[in-house]
């Protein structure tokens, strides 16, 4: 079989320079390669920081938003026209489901042990529902968001109530 041009080339070339020639063929091989994992790397740390950035957006909305949530709850509980009331409330499912979607939930607190991580404790309150510890009362909501605790719920703690005193009474003993 009749060699290449390319093989008569280098079968013609001393040894020395073929060898040089493979040994910069691999150098270069080995930079390619290098530049394709830099440039890997780069474009999952750009893609890491858009995600980042995108969740801080979010974050900063939902915090601004978290006020508004909480006059929204507050007027359902004193509007007096019922009907009036359903439709604010369906407002306010609304957006915290629109938000559920971004990632915010909406700390559970009550009937559960008072954690110091999700629950700021305003008061005791006697209560025979739930044990000494356990949260009675919500007097605002907490949540989270991405796993972080954006608020903590503001809540009374239950406590045992003392001879003639009644469930449910006044706040007492600030924590």
């Amino acid at each position: 079989m009749p060699m290449t041009g390319q093989e008569q080339v280098l079968n013609g070339m001393p040894e020395k320079e073929l060898a040089e020639l493979r040994r910069e063929l691999a150098e270069e091989k080995n930079r390619h390669l290098r530049t394709l994992a830099d440039f890997d790397n780069y474009r999952r740390r750009v893609e890491r920081e858009v995600r980042e950035k995108s969740l801080e957006g979010k974050k900063a909305l939902i915090l601004d938003l978290l006020p508004v949530l909480d006059n929204l709850e507050r007027a359902i509980g004193q509007l007096p026209d019922e009907g009036v009331a359903r439709g604010l409330a369906m407002v306010y499912r609304q957006m915290l489901d629109l938000l559920g979607r971004h990632g915010l939930e909406v700390l559970e607190s009550e009937g559960r042990p008072f954690n110091p991580e999700e629950h700021e404790g305003v008061g005791f309150i006697p209560d025979g529902h739930y044990p000494p510890g356990h949260v009675a009362r919500e007097v605002s909501r907490g949540y989270r968001f991405s796993g972080e605790i954006l608020r903590p719920a503001r809540v009374l703690v239950a406590r045992q109530p003392q001879a003639g005193e009644t469930y449910g009474g006044t706040i007492s003993g600030l924590l």
